[in-house]
């Protein structure tokens, strides 16, 4: 069941995803996760380029941190999820990974800055856009690429079911609740991702001094639409 909301709080947030981490973690790793393993992971690795140090921002479990640290010499990989970042320390640790149980815009506090930033549906997770994307720009040095995905906002509500829900209006931002599903398999895990118009996700870049260079929509086995976008932008 799908269920509308105005807002959620972060802290609630993140107390879905601590209980779903373990589900999570073994979705990817035996390969049911297919848009994971075979559309997202492979479209950020795909245009990665070899760097110094790289950022996973709302890194999950570290499946893909792990995947993306042959790209750079010093990785970390932050979220606001301890149970997730205490999984991705035993199941996708690397001499070179550093995971930090903090969200972005508590991390963007600190000085380090880094040369790359991936990250992978986090953005949707974010209680509030415009802070998470302004905390991504300032943990980034100058010409520093931010490589991100985000589920479609044309098409995910259609996926999900609530494009039809007469509260539903695509040009305004709220919270979605719902059992988390993937492709394969469905769960009684509730979680919550955010429906922000596409405008949005692409002023919000600009006001927090990126340029967009690529915006690519991304589709996966077994649909005919797209379900995700990749955004590829550089700090200005």
């Amino acid at each position: 069941m799908i269920n509308l909301r105005k807002t959620k709080s972060l802290s609630r947030i993140v107390r879905e995803w601590d209980s779903i981490a373990a589900i999570r973690d073994e979705q990817v790793r035996t390969g049911k996760d297919h848009s994971a393993n075979f559309v997202l992971a492979p479209a950020i690795l795909n245009t990665l380029p070899r760097v110094r140090s790289l950022v996973d921002i709302g890194c999950g479990t570290g499946w893909l941190t792990r995947r993306a640290a042959q790209y750079a010499e010093v990785i970390v990989g932050i979220d606001p999820s301890h149970e997730s970042i205490c999984i991705g320390k035993i199941n996708n640790k690397d001499e070179r990974i550093r995971y930090i149980p903090e969200a972005v815009e508590t991390f963007s506090k600190k000085s380090k800055k880094f040369d790359l930033a991936i990250s992978n549906m986090a953005a949707s997770s974010s209680p509030e856009l415009q802070s998470f994307i302004s905390a991504s720009r300032k943990i980034l040095k100058r010409n520093a690429l931010f490589i991100f995905t985000i589920p479609h906002p044309c098409f995910w509500p259609l996926y999900w079911g609530y494009a039809s829900d007469p509260r539903f209006n695509y040009q305004k931002s709220f919270a979605v609740e719902g059992d988390f599903k993937i492709q394969s398999e469905n769960s009684n895990m509730m979680t919550t991702h955010f429906h922000h118009p596409l405008d949005q996700y692409l002023s919000t870049l600009l006001a927090s001094s990126f340029h967009i260079e690529e915006v690519t929509e991304l589709t996966g086995r077994g649909f005919r639409l797209p379900r995700f976008i990749l955004i590829k932008a550089r700090a200005v």
